[in-house]
Parts: C-alpha cells; structure tokens; sequence
C-alpha cells in the first residue's frame, strides 16, 4: 500500500509537472505569434510602433485570456527596423509549482524608412 501511493503521487506530480510545462509552450508559441505581428503590423507604411504594440496586445489576449494581463508589451524603433517585445510569466496549473517566463522579441522592416 504504502508503494503504491508512494508511486501514484510521483506519478500525479509527473504528469502536472508535463501539463505545466505544454501550458507554458502554449503561452510561449501564442507570444510569438503575437509579436511577430505585432511586428508586422508596426513595419506597414504609415503605422507607428505604438500600433504594432496594440495589434500584439491584443492577440495576447484573444490566445491567452485574462493570463495576458501579466504579460508587458514594448515597441521600439531603431533606425531601418522596428522591434516588439513581450516579457511575462506563463499561466500556472497548480500553485507549488514555478511558474516560466516568457521573453519573446521580433524585428521587421520599417516600410517608411526603405521605401522611397
């Protein structure tokens, strides 16, 4: 008896340390993603960096809930390219396990600057 619970609990705490780890690949490809657009969106002609923050802002929240709430969101622009960056700590299934965090950047572009 005192095998099999020894057992059945490394096995609970297994099979939630796996579930916490695809949540946080799950936050990490929705971040991403949602830089990479965010990105995208910044570089379009006539679009400023601030656009491309928002855009990415909001695809935060439309993959990760309420969860994007601890996620911060920078754009930059330096010289020819335009630069997004998310950073935050990805969602936790169970509270006595640490939660990942999560730092993603992208660059693009800058239509305005290499257009003629």
């Amino acid at each position: 008896m005192v095998e099999f619970l020894a057992v059945a609990l490394f096995t609970v705490v297994c099979f939630l340390g796996i579930a916490q780890m695809a949540v946080w690949v799950w936050a990490r490809n929705v971040a991403v993603s949602a830089v990479a657009e965010g990105a995208r969106a910044a570089a379009e002609t006539g679009r400023s960096p601030d656009e491309g923050a928002a855009r990415a802002r909001s695809l935060l929240h439309d993959g990760l809930g309420g969860s994007a709430a601890g996620f911060r969101v920078d754009a930059t622009q330096a010289g020819d390219t335009v630069a997004v960056r998310t950073r935050g700590t990805a969602p936790r299934l169970v509270p006595f396990l640490p939660g990942f965090s999560v730092d993603v950047n992208a660059t693009a572009f800058d239509e305005d600057a290499v257009l003629p």
